[in-house]
C-alpha cells in the first residue's frame, strides 16, 4: 500500500487516475459534496433569468418577448425546480452532474433561441450571454473532470452547432462568437486542478492513516515487548511492580483483599549444569505456561520475577485462597512431568510455593507482601521443597503502620506437598 501511494503522489501531471486499487478506493471513500451547495445555485440561476426577462422586454419589446419569456418560465424554471428537488440530502456524483448538465444545456438554449430571434443589434449580447452560462456553471458546479467534459463539451456542441447552423455569426462572420465559445473550456481546466488536488489530499491522507497506523503498531509492539518476558511469554517484573503499585494506590479489588505467590523451581542451577541451558530454557517455558492456568483462571497476573521465579498477583484473593491457588499451581508443574537429570532416572521438575494475602485497608505497604511471600517460599525450601507455605504478611519496620503494632510476627501455615 505504501508503495501504491507514493507511486500516487509522484504521478505525472497529465495522470489524473491513480494508480490500480487506489482509483476504486478514492470513489469510495470520497463523497460526493452535499446537495444543498448545487440547490442554492440553482435558486440564483432561477432568480438571474428572471431577472433577464427585463432584458427581453427591452430587446424584443412587450408585443414580441412571449416567446422567450414563455421558454424561461415554462421550460428552464419547472427544470431548475425539479434538478432541486433531486439534490435532496447527498446525492450521487453522477445525479449532480446530470442535473448540471440539463438545466444548464436548457438555459444555453433558452438564450441562443433569443439570439436567433432578437433585432439584429441586440443578438450579440444573447450570444455572450450563452457563452457565460456555461462557464459560470462550469466553474460553480462540483464537477469531476470526465463529468465537467461531457459538459463543457456537450455546451460547446450546442454553441458552435447553433452558430454555425443558424447562422448566428451576423454579418461580421462566425470569427467573435467562435472566439467566445472557447471560454467554455475553460471550467475543463479547474476541474482537472479541482479533482487532482482532491486525490492528491485524498493520498496524503492515506498515507498520514497508514503511518499513524504503523506507528501505533509499533507502539503496540514496544508496549509488549517493555512487559513481557522474552523467553516465557508472561509478564515482567516490571509489569507487576506496577500493577502492584496501582493496586494499592487505588484502593486495590472491591474486597480490598490482594493475595500473592512466589514461586521457585526447585534445583533449576542443578538442572541447568547436568542438562544443559537449552534444556534450563524450555523447561522455563513450560513451567510459565502450567502456571498461567490457574493463576489466569482467577483474574490474576502471573510474572516472571527473575532466573526460575516467578510471582503471580490475585486481586479479591485471601489466604486461604491463596494456598489453594498455590497448590494447584504446584500440582500443574508436577504434572508436566519434565525430566531433572540431577535427581536421577525417576527425578522431575517440581516448584515451592509462597502465598500470602493482605487487605489493602490494613494500611500494609506493597513491600510487606512481598516480604511475607518470600519468607513463606524460604521456609517451603527449607521443609523439603515441592510444597507450599503460607506467612501473614505484617507492616513493615519503619512503616506507620508498624508503629502502631504492638508485636511483628510472621506466622507461617505449611501444607505439605506430594514429591512428583
Amino acid at each position: 500500500m505504501h508503495a501504491l501511494i507514493e507511486a500516487g503522489l509522484n504521478r505525472r501531471w497529465y495522470e489524473l487516475r491513480l494508480p490500480e486499487g487506489l482509483e476504486g478506493r478514492y470513489h469510495a471513500e470520497v463523497e460526493a459534496p452535499a446537495g444543498w451547495y448545487l440547490q442554492s445555485w440553482m435558486l440564483i440561476f432561477i432568480a438571474f433569468n428572471l431577472l433577464s426577462l427585463k432584458v427581453d422586454l427591452d430587446a424584443f419589446g412587450a408585443d414580441a418577448m412571449a416567446v422567450p419569456a414563455g421558454l424561461t418560465l415554462g421550460v428552464f424554471v419547472p427544470l431548475a425546480l425539479g434538478s432541486i428537488a433531486l439534490l435532496r440530502g447527498r446525492p450521487s456524483a453522477r445525479l449532480q452532474a446530470g442535473t448540471v448538465l440539463v438545466t444548464g444545456l436548457a438555459d444555453m438554449a433558452v438564450v441562443l433561441n433569443s439570439a436567433r430571434i432578437a433585432p439584429a443589434e441586440h443578438a450579440h449580447t444573447y450570444l455572450i450571454l450563452a457563452a457565460i452560462v456555461p462557464l459560470v456553471v462550469g466553474m460553480i458546479a462540483p464537477l469531476s473532470f470526465r463529468h465537467s467534459l461531457a459538459f463543457c463539451g456537450a455546451s460547446f456542441a450546442l454553441y458552435v452547432t447553433s452558430i454555425l447552423s443558424l447562422g448566428l455569426g451576423g454579418t461580421g462572420g462566425s470569427g467573435v462568437p467562435l472566439l467566445v465559445a472557447s471560454l467554455i473550456l475553460v471550467p475543463l481546466k479547474l476541474a482537472y486542478s479541482r479533482e487532482w488536488e482532491t486525490k492528491r489530499s485524498f493520498l496524503l491522507g492515506l498515507r498520514e492513516r497508514a503511518q499513524s497506523g504503523a506507528l501505533a503498531e509499533a507502539n503496540a509492539r514496544l508496549t509488549i515487548l517493555s512487559e513481557t518476558d522474552p523467553l516465557t511469554g508472561v509478564a515482567n517484573r516490571r509489569l507487576f511492580t506496577e500493577r502492584l503499585e496501582s493496586a494499592w494506590r487505588d484502593d486495590g479489588p472491591e474486597n480490598g483483599w490482594l493475595g500473592l505467590l512466589l514461586v521457585d523451581i526447585d534445583r533449576f542451577k542443578l538442572l541447568n549444569d547436568t542438562a544443559g541451558h537449552a534444556a534450563g530454557d524450555a523447561c522455563l517455558v513450560r513451567v510459565a505456561e502450567a502456571l498461567r492456568g490457574p493463576v489466569a483462571a482467577r483474574g490474576g497476573l502471573i510474572a516472571r520475577y527473575g532466573g526460575e521465579e516467578f510471582v503471580s498477583l490475585l486481586p479479591s484473593v485471601g489466604e486461604a485462597e491463596a494456598r489453594e491457588i498455590g497448590e494447584r499451581m504446584r500440582r500443574a508443574v508436577a504434572g508436566l512431568s519434565i525430566p531433572h537429570p540431577g535427581l536421577g532416572t525417576h527425578g522431575f521438575v517440581t516448584v515451592s510455593v509462597g502465598a500470602t494475602a493482605a487487605r489493602i485497608a490494613d494500611g500494609l505497604e506493597p513491600g510487606a507482601l512481598l516480604k511475607a511471600a518470600d519468607e513463606a517460599l524460604y521456609r517451603a525450601k527449607e521443609g523439603g521443597r515441592d510444597r507450599v507455605e503460607t506467612a501473614r504478611a505484617l507492616p513493615l519496620p519503619g512503616t506507620r503502620a508498624s508503629s502502631r503494632s504492638a508485636v511483628a510476627a510472621t506466622r507461617l501455615v505449611s501444607v505439605a506437598g506430594r514429591a512428583a
